[in-house]
């Protein structure tokens, strides 16, 4: 065959050339700008190989029609365009005069005319407004948007809402970025690279780390938003984020981006080179980015530099792990150190208050420093006239730096507690003491380092057989992560220095030193603290390979059209291995517990098919109806079998109106680490019920009022092996309307509801209040004789169900100017109407829309009610112009610890984002950028619940106001 056909036609193709689009092609061969032509403007292009081998076309960046698109790339050649019928144009000879016409001396019958496959479907469709709403982010739009990461970009985007994670995250955090849709965990959502699924992050991951991704490669990025298990399998109920990489450049490119806050802070630098040639065999690129952040700390910003919120309307989160200690005497009562007497010849103690308490956020980093390296390497060989061999391969290094308070010690309360022996040299008390509480500020803060290297490669074999479409594709991909942590304390060496003398002599220097809790600041010297600091460190390291097949071809011709359908396999293989590793690695330590050793592999078989059935076409208020139909068997090595169906139907009572709806069923595999995960302690900051609800006695769990000024409580998690995956029922209906009065003009409207079952927690929380509320879970919460929690438990176990529902909102505008320049609009909104959540069939549901409930506490994060953006993008000849404005509406919280469940209201949050770009040089193949984030200095809203720093860091932004400039140089 020596015609290479392309497609995407969802209206006639004369008809379609009428309308408006923002183009940004780079210079390369012919072949490939028109082929962008087509999968911009959706419509079908035959694109004649012979006729355009060895053509360069020039770079095509601007708002056109398809029909001066292809004017402008035509003109300098012997070629122009005709339209074969209503659906098809094609790429043809020039008359050579004019009594000839091009049409009939060309072939037509020897075409084949094929589609694109699209996010959600193995089908090469011609129409890419499918029965599921799919965003389609272009190159375009994420230049304009000055963000220098994928997580960066997709932070703000209005269906991503709940708990992802960024370096914005400091307690807790790990330098990895996931996404979350719909405020579903990061699980629930399938992150594809090129339409190939990867492995997750590499410290007991069960999600895609968006940080591994070359965010410098990307060319666009499709987010489905509906369920795909029937055609993905596992994890995409949610719905799904492709990120597609560059295929094709013809040059070269430099870029150098460099940008600050107001503070001058948070300093970010970041080169890019990319290289490609392209011809008419094949194309290859390499694409190389080093990426370089500086961070904030917390007391660098007024909303998060103080732990106690009782100025900005919350309450005291200060620790009560204190620089002179806080000491509770066998008497009940709890003192400290007078400090007016620290310096006198016998120092004195008085009772603590509840003022006495150290302000952690004063050390701690809000937005953590960090480095990215990446190299990508892409490249496609033409076989033959019919297949094609592709490959993608990248490589990924990233670190993360996040700094935490010095090391607190809480004797009552560490894994194994420690009594401070009336035999230790510096106890002044001559009694054994359990609770003692000192924050060592004689070490430096706590500073843990995060690194990890992604390698990943895609081979692919795809062509025509007759007239069906092929594709095989073997995959492999590897994460290995360490996180290591420094200026800890050893459990058993803080133990043994805080017993009795006679076990810690103190005469070997290198030997056992008796600590000193009971003095002020500085009272622990370089000795005690050579036989006391520890550090840790594990490592990690996950893996998916793979192979997977399709094929897809018209099988049979209706009246209405032909039949479409696709059948294929999926076999991949996964693993996963985290271990604590260094000297330490046995060792339990202060201030981050013993790491746990998670092992565990599966091997998953899927079998899938889809079809595409044209039931009615051109009839009087039928303009067309199509029905949709998908399937996917699962066979895991694990947990068993899964089947997952999907239908969907397309009803276009005339051209530029289409209405369209899904029904679908999916399912979320317990991840490896769910499954497998060793014993892994933690402090959580929780809040025990037994500790601020007044009528103590009325509560099953409650032994007594317990200490509210505890924080934290140490939490055990533990992996399931006999896990059952979460199920889920989605149904979508919406509506997308082109005015015939005004083609540049699209709407679209999408109602959306997930039902989602037997979901996987490990819900630290939840347990603990069911516990003290109604008794619950008595074997997982363990409190001592005054009924202060020791150790609570917190396995994965399937409970409950979600119920989510809203309506998504899109509307594109394009107004061009008689002098050539042009206006874009657009506004993005997404409604959540409902969150519900209901513990067990007994419990009632509780609507969480509208609310925040911080992740640290194991809830769902910021779920607000509103969340949209909108811009304006103004181009004309050298200078182009983009000003976006972020919006996220006000949420309800609880303020932590209040005795009468007080609920505050976290205010809605606005930004404004502007962009200048300037094309320089003769051939204006240099561009100048000028860019504002956040230009009114707009600060994140206080949070009253929020664990780090005053403000949730997974849904706002604190650097503030942001300065960048961006020169980038074409040749």
């Amino acid at each position: 065959m020596s015609v290479l056909s392309v497609m995407l036609m969802c209206r006639d193709a004369l008809a379609g050339t009428n309308d408006s689009f923002q183009f940004d092609i780079p210079k390369q061969a012919l072949t490939r700008s028109i082929i962008e032509i087509g999968k911009v403007s959706e419509i079908s292009i035959i694109v004649p190989s012979h006729l355009l081998n060895g053509i360069k076309a020039k770079q095509l960046d601007g708002v056109y029609t398809p029909k001066q698109a292809l004017e402008i790339l035509l003109r300098p050649t012997d070629l122009t365009f005709r339209a074969i019928n209503r659906k098809v144009i094609a790429i043809v000879p020039k008359p050579k005069d004019d009594s000839s016409d091009p049409i009939t001396e060309y072939s037509v019958e020897e075409l084949v005319i094929i589609g694109r496959q699209v996010t959600g479907s193995f089908l090469d469709r011609t129409d890419l407004h499918g029965s599921s709403p799919i965003d389609i982010i272009t190159g375009h739009e994420l230049r304009i948007s000055g963000s220098q990461s994928v997580a960066e970009f997709l932070r703000f985007i209005p269906a991503v809402s709940g708990n992802s994670t960024s370096t914005a995250i400091s307690n807790g955090g790990d330098g990895t970025a996931t996404v979350t849709l719909r405020g579903l965990p990061a699980n629930n959502t399938l992150v594809l690279l090129n339409g190939i699924r990867i492995n997750a992050q590499g410290l007991n991951g069960d999600s895609v780390d968006l940080n591994s991704i070359p965010s410098a490669a990307v060319d666009r990025i499709e987010i489905l938003k509906d369920g795909a298990s029937a055609t993905y399998g596992t994890d995409a109920i949610a719905g799904v984020i492709n990120i597609v990489l560059k295929k094709e450049y013809d040059g070269f490119q430099l870029e150098q981006y460099y940008g600050s806050s107001y503070k001058n802070d948070l300093e970010t630098a970041s080169t890019h080179l990319l290289w490609g040639k392209s011809g008419d065999k094949g194309a290859f690129l390499i694409s190389a980015q080093h990426f370089d952040q500086n961070g904030i700390f917390s007391r660098e910003r007024s909303v998060s530099a103080n732990a106690d919120g009782r100025p900005q309307g919350g309450v005291d989160e200060r620790s009560t792990a204190t620089p002179n200690s806080r000491i509770t005497l066998n008497d009940g009562s709890t003192v400290t150190l007078d400090e007016a007497t620290i310096n006198t010849p016998t120092p004195r103690y008085r009772d603590a208050t509840k003022d006495d308490l150290f302000n952690f956020f004063s050390q701690t980093s809000t937005i953590s420093p960090s480095l990215r390296q990446s190299v990508f390497l892409s490249g496609h060989l033409a076989l033959s006239d019919t297949s094609t061999l592709s490959l993608d391969a990248s490589y990924n290094k990233t670190k993360a730096t996040i700094t935490l308070a010095s090391t607190p010690i809480f004797t009552a309360f560490e894994s194994e507690p420690i009594t401070v022996s009336r035999d230790n040299i510096f106890n002044p008390f001559g009694e054994d003491i359990t609770d003692v509480r000192r924050r060592v500020l004689e070490l430096p803060p706590r500073q843990q380092e995060n690194t990890s290297e992604a390698k990943r490669i895609s081979i692919t074999l795809d062509g025509l057989l007759n007239e069906a479409v092929w594709k095989i594709n073997g995959n492999w991909s590897r994460t290995s992560a360490r996180e290591s942590v420094a200026n800890l304390l050893s459990l058993p060496r803080t133990a043994q220095a805080l017993g009795p003398s006679s076990n810690c002599p103190g005469t070997d220097l290198n030997g056992c030193q008796p600590l000193d809790l009971f003095g002020p600041l500085g009272s622990i010297n370089e000795q005690q603290l050579a036989f006391i600091r520890s550090s840790s460190s594990n490592r990690g390291v996950t893996s998916l390979k793979g192979i997977t097949g399709s094929i897809n071809d018209s099988i049979f011709e209706l009246p209405a059209g032909p039949i479409q359908a696709a059948v294929g396999f999926d076999i991949r293989r996964e693993k996963i291995e985290s271990v604590p590793t260094g000297e330490n690695a046995l060792s339990e330590n202060i201030g981050n517990p013993l790491g746990s050793e998670t092992v565990g592999s599966r091997s998953i078989y899927e079998v899938f098919l889809e079809t595409h059935l044209p039931i009615i076409k051109y009839r009087p208020g039928v303009y067309s109806f199509d029905i949709e139909a998908a399937l996917r068997h699962s066979k895991y090595s694990d947990f068993g079998n899964n089947t997952s169906p999907k239908f969907g139907i397309r009803y276009r009572p005339a051209a530029n109106v289409l209405i369209r709806s899904t029904y679908s069923e999916g399912f979320r595999a317990p991840s490896l680490g769910e499954l497998f995960a060793g014993d892994f302690q933690s402090q959580l900051p929780l809040v025990d019920p037994c500790s601020t609800l007044v009528s103590i006695a009325s509560l099953p769990g409650c032994i007594g009022q317990t200490d509210d000024t505890r924080t934290q409580y140490l939490t055990t998690f533990l992996g399931e092996p006999n896990l059952a995956p979460e199920t889920s029922r989605s149904y979508n209906i919406g509506i997308v309307w082109t005015p015939r009065f005004n083609k540049d003009l699209h709407i679209s409207i999408d109602q959306f509801n997930i039902d989602q079952r037997n979901i996987v927690s490990s819900d630290a929380q939840l347990i603990l209040d069911r516990n003290a509320l109604f008794g619950d879970f008595s074997d997982l919460v363990v409190r001592d004789t005054n009924g202060e929690i020791t150790n609570l438990f917190s396995p994965f176990i399937n409970i409950g169900e979600r119920k989510i529902s809203g309506i998504d909102t899109t509307i594109r505008y394009i107004y061009k100017f008689k002098n050539k320049g042009y206006l874009n609009y657009t506004l993005n909104t997404s409604y959540l109407q409902e969150y519900a959540f209901k513990l067990d069939s007994n419990s009632p549901f509780e609507n969480l829309a509208g609310t925040f409930e911080d992740a640290a506490n194991e809830g769902s994060g910021a779920l607000p009610k509103w969340k949209a953006n909108t811009g304006v993008f103004f181009a004309y000849k050298i200078f182009e112009f983009n000003y976006s404005i972020n919006y996220i509406s006000s949420v309800s919280e609880e303020i932590p610890r209040s005795r009468t469940n007080e609920r505050r209201t976290i205010s809605s949050w606005v930004t404004h984002d502007t962009q200048a770009t300037f094309k320089l040089g003769k051939r204006k193949n240099i561009k100048l950028t000028f860019g504002a984030d956040n230009i009114f200095n707009k600060a994140p809203p206080f949070s009253a619940a929020a664990f780090n720093d005053n403000y949730d860091g997974r849904t706002y932004d604190i650097r503030g106001q942001f300065l960048y400039t961006r020169l980038v140089y074409l040749y």
